[in-house]
């Protein structure tokens, strides 16, 4: 009984830890995208105050360290995909919409 029960526990464990991580991982991704959305807006002379808070909360409700945050920042603000559009759309918007695409941010949000 008592092995039928760790392994009960285990699996749990193993399956909360799982959720967890994919959890921070997909507020990474938030973050990337609404970080991207920013630096879009702040190029065209947009109000940026709302995505900032945005931004902020995704920052704040993680569990994950600053450090990691600034790298997306860094890689999203200097990313230049050769993407192509079917109706020459903004190239510095469309890739807001493709990060999850991009090896580099990958392997910083599972680094």
């Amino acid at each position: 009984m008592a092995k039928y029960f760790a392994v009960v526990i285990m699996s749990a464990l193993l399956c909360s830890c799982a959720s967890k991580k994919d959890a921070f991982e997909s507020s990474l991704y938030e973050y990337s995208q609404a970080n991207c959305l920013y630096w879009y807006f702040e190029s065209k002379g947009y109000d940026t105050k709302d995505i900032r808070s945005i931004s902020g909360g995704i920052v704040e409700m993680s569990g994950e360290s600053i450090d990691k945050f600034q790298k997306i920042s860094i890689f999203v603000k200097g990313y230049r995909p050769n993407m192509k559009t079917k109706n020459n759309i903004d190239v510095d918007l469309y890739k807001c919409f493709h990060l999850k695409d991009s090896e580099e941010l990958n392997s910083i949000i599972e680094g």
